[in-house]
C-alpha cells in the first residue's frame, strides 16, 4: 500500500469539524426561544447562538453583527461570527472575525486556533502552524490545538512530529476519540499497520459509532492480511453508513487483491458496498492475483468537466503551443473534480512552488481537501493563453463548487515547457 496515501474520510478533517474543534463561545442556557425580541447586545449575542444550535447560520450572523453594532468590543460575538462564517465556507471573513477577537482579546487561544483551522483550509499551512503554536503558548493543555497542529504536520508529510502531536493531544485529554483515530491514520500512512489498528481500537471503544474509525481499521487489517476481520469491519461500516466515498477509496487503495486473499474477500467487500449504494456491478468482477507486494494505486476515470462555456476566442488563434497549453488546462481541471490525483500531481512542474509548499506538500495539501469534497464541479470561462515556444500563461475565470465551498474567481497558470510536455510551475488564484 503507498505509504504517502491519505486515507478515506482521514480524520485531518474529522478534527476540524467533531470533538477536537476548539470549543466555542456558546452561552450555556438551553431555555434562549430565538424569537424572543432582543434589545442589547448580550441579547443578540445569545440569540445569535440559539440560531447557529438551531443551523440557522444567516440569522445568527446578522444576530452577532447586531451584538457587535452595538458593542464594538464584543470579542465573542466576533469570534462566533467566524465560526459561522467558517461552517458556511466563508474563510475570509472567518479570517477577519477571528482577527479582530484577538485584537481585542490578544489571549484568545480559542480564535487562534480556529483561525488556524481557516488558513489549514485555505492551504496557508505555514500560518496555520504559527496560530497552532500561539494557542499551545497561551494555553499549554490546549488538547485540540496539538491535535490540529498534527493534522497540518500529517498533509506536510512530517509524520514523526504529528504524531508527537496526537501524543500530547491524547496525554492531556484521553478521552477524545477523533485523537486516536487521527494519530492511527498516521501510523497507517507509514505501513505501521499493527500500531494503526490499536489506535483505531480505541477510537472504537470510545465512540462506538466512529464509522470513519471501522473503515479505516478495515483497511488496515486487509494491509496485514486479517481478511475476516476486514470484511467484518466493512460490513459493519457499510451497514451503518454505506458511504460512497469510502468505496472509492477502497478500490482506489486496493485495486487488486492479495495473492494471500484466497476467499476473495476483497471482492465480497466491493459487492457489500455496490449493493447498499446501488452501483453498476462492473467493479465486483474478481480482480486479478498479484504478489503480495505494496499494490500501486488504480487510477480512476477523469470525470467529465462543465469546460463547454471555454471562450471562443481559443478558436482564433489554433497554434500548437497554445493547443497543447489548453489541453493541458483542461486535464488539469477534469483530473481534479474526478479525483485522479496521478493525472493531477502530472500537470505540474517539479519545481512548482504555491503558498510556500513544494509540490509534494501541495499534493498532499490538494489529496486532503479532495477526500473531503463532494460533488465537485468546475467551470473554466474566458480562457485566454499567451505562449511563446518555451513559456505560457493561461488566465480564466474559474467556478468552483462542492460540497464545503463555492468560488468564482479569476485564476492564472503559468507553464513552461519540460521536453515536449508543458507543466505549470505557478498558480495564482
Amino acid at each position: 500500500m503507498n505509504k504517502k496515501l491519505l486515507f478515506i474520510i482521514l480524520s485531518l478533517i474529522f478534527l476540524l469539524s467533531a470533538p477536537a474543534i476548539f470549543a466555542e463561545t456558546v452561552n450555556t442556557s438551553q431555555q434562549i426561544i430565538a424569537d424572543i425580541p432582543a434589545v442589547t447586545a448580550e441579547e443578540y449575542y445569545n440569540r445569535g447562538n440559539a440560531y447557529k444550535k438551531q443551523g440557522n447560520l444567516t440569522q445568527a450572523i446578522a444576530d452577532y453583527t447586531k451584538a457587535i453594532e452595538i458593542d464594538s468590543k464584543y470579542k465573542d460575538a466576533y469570534y462566533n461570527r467566524g465560526n459561522a462564517y467558517k461552517k458556511q465556507g466563508n474563510l475570509t471573513q472567518a479570517i477577519a472575525d477571528y482577527t479582530k477577537a484577538i485584537e481585542i482579546d490578544s489571549k484568545y487561544a480559542a480564535a487562534y486556533g480556529n483561525r488556524g483551522i481557516a488558513y489549514q483550509t485555505q492551504g496557508n499551512l505555514q500560518q496555520a502552524i504559527a496560530d497552532f503554536n500561539k494557542a499551545i503558548e497561551i494555553n499549554p493543555k490546549y488538547a485540540a490545538a496539538y491535535s490540529n497542529r498534527g493534522n497540518v504536520y500529517q498533509i506536510q508529510g512530517n509524520f514523526q512530529q504529528a504524531i508527537a502531536d496526537y501524543d500530547k493531544a491524547i496525554e492531556i485529554s484521553p478521552e477524545i476519540a477523533g485523537f486516536y483515530s487521527n494519530r492511527g491514520n498516521a501510523y497507517q500512512t507509514q505501513e505501521n499497520f499493527q500500531q494503526a489498528i490499536v489506535d483505531y481500537n480505541k477510537a472504537i471503544g470510545i465512540s462506538p459509532n466512529d464509522n470513519a474509525s471501522y473503515y479505516n481499521r478495515g483497511l488496515a487489517y486487509y494491509g496485514t492480511e486479517q481478511y475476516g476481520k476486514s470484511l467484518a469491519d466493512y460490513t459493519n461500516a457499510i451497514n451503518k453508513n454505506p458511504h460512497k466515498e469510502a468505496y472509492e477509496d477502497f478500490i482506489k487503495y486496493v485495486p487488486v487483491k492479495k495473492a494471500s486473499d484466497t476467499e476473495n474477500v476483497r471482492n465480497e467487500i466491493v459487492q457489500l458496498f455496490e449493493g447498499k449504494l446501488n452501483l453498476d456491478k462492473k467493479t465486483a468482477m474478481p480482480a486479478p492475483v498479484v504478489a503480495p507486494v505494496t499494490a500501486s494505486i488504480a487510477t480512476p476515470a477523469a470525470a467529465s468537466v462543465n469546460l463547454a462555456q471555454v471562450n471562443s476566442k481559443q478558436s482564433e488563434t489554433k497554434s500548437i503551443p497554445k493547443e497543447d497549453v489548453r489541453n493541458l488546462v483542461l486535464t488539469w481541471a477534469a483530473s481534479w473534480e474526478s479525483g485522479d490525483m496521478k493525472t493531477y500531481r502530472g500537470c505540474y512542474a517539479s519545481n512548482f512552488q504555491s503558498k510556500g509548499m513544494n509540490l509534494n506538500e501541495w499534493i498532499s495539501y490538494k489529496t486532503n481537501v479532495r477526500q473531503k469534497s463532494k460533488n465537485i464541479n468546475i467551470s473554466i470561462d474566458d480562457l485566454e493563453i499567451s505562449a511563446d515556444e518555451n513559456k505560457a500563461t493561461a488566465v480564466f475565470t474559474q467556478s468552483y463548487s462542492s460540497s464545503i465551498l463555492k468560488d468564482k474567481g479569476k485564476k492564472t497558470l503559468e507553464m513552461r515547457k519540460t521536453g515536449n510536455q508543458w507543466k505549470i510551475y505557478k498558480e495564482i488564484m
